[in-house]
């Protein structure tokens, strides 16, 4: 079994990115490849309820638990391919291929600490690519890939929509994960309406509570998810529409622009999840030829997944 360790110096660099989308190319080769979510930290349940939903996991797993553990129900899983997650700064069992991932922005690259490591970097802006690969290399390390800028994966899903606007949920499942990939702000008017939200999909938008015929604006082109700024009731009318377009519907008591603000504090801090962040993580990791490379480290991979 080839064991792949996927750790970070810091939260929110993107492990579970990078090991979700190895996994999922792993699954996707014929590999039997299990994710699994080592404990430490806060954000460990999340991911570890993401892996077990992963194509080809087929719902095992599920919990966080120990490096050790974890490892020893893998073995006794049958599976060819593990893609371990470590919390932040974790130290990777002896016997794992680790792969450490770094947020890709140029001004926030380490300076040193990672000679002789493999890394993949995340986020980084296209214009930056082959600068960040570069300093990376210069520091010693080996680079597996540099993952771009990508709107989905760094989109809010509409828990953390909700979360963030510290919003209720007056129609539809707050708690489904679909990422919000455009956050649209409605016009003062209904005129422009139809032609400016026809040109986005995977939306959300934000219009007031009191303002009903922008509400119904909105819904000629439906959002993924309504927003409604200023905490008044809306109308029945409303919420008739929406539940017909099968349209999430929060109501928040900021007024637009506070939500405005607090949703853009959001971008790339926002949790991994949702079956659409894990098919693009999926194809871009692909893609970019991070997957090959990763299941051809020493611990296994490509050579012994062929003679198999």
């Amino acid at each position: 079994m080839q064991t792949i360790a996927v750790g970070s110096l810091a939260p929110s660099a993107g492990r579970t990115t990078v090991a979700a989308g190895i996994a999922v190319a792993s699954a996707y080769s014929g590999r039997r490849t299990l994710a699994l979510r080592v404990d430490g930290d806060a954000g460990a349940a999340r991911d570890a309820s993401l892996f077990r939903e992963l194509p080809g996991s087929r719902g095992r797993g599920g919990q966080p638990l120990t490096a050790e553990k974890a490892m020893e129900y893998a073995a006794s899983e049958g599976v060819d391919v593990l893609l371990l997650e470590l919390p932040p700064a974790a130290a990777a069992p002896a016997s794992a291929d680790e792969i450490l991932v770094l947020r890709g922005e140029a001004d926030t690259l380490p300076t040193g600490g990672i000679d002789g490591r493999r890394v993949v970097a995340t986020l980084a802006p296209q214009r930056q690519i082959e600068l960040v690969r570069g300093r990376l290399e210069r520091l010693g390390a080996t680079v597996l890939g540099v993952l771009p800028e990508d709107q989905l994966l760094a989109a809010p899903a509409i828990p953390d929509l909700r979360d963030a606007l510290q919003a209720a949920a007056l129609l539809g499942d707050g708690d489904e994960p679909r990422a919000m990939e455009f956050i649209m702000v409605g016009p003062i008017m209904t005129d422009p309406a139809h032609p400016y939200y026809a040109r986005r999909r995977r939306k959300a938008v934000l219009t007031r509570s009191d303002k009903t015929d922008l509400q119904l604006a909105a819904l000629i082109n439906p959002p993924d998810c309504l927003i409604l700024t200023g905490g008044l009731p809306p109308s029945p009318y409303t919420l008739d529409r929406a539940a017909s377009e099968e349209t999430v519907v929060l109501l928040t008591q900021l007024r637009t622009r506070q939500a405005v603000e607090a949703i853009a504090r959001l971008w790339a801090t926002v949790p991994f999840r949702g079956e659409a962040k894990v098919e693009r993580a999926a194809e871009i990791i692909r893609r970019t030829g991070i997957a090959e490379m990763a299941l051809a480290l020493p611990g296994g991979g490509l050579a012994s997944a062929a003679g198999a």
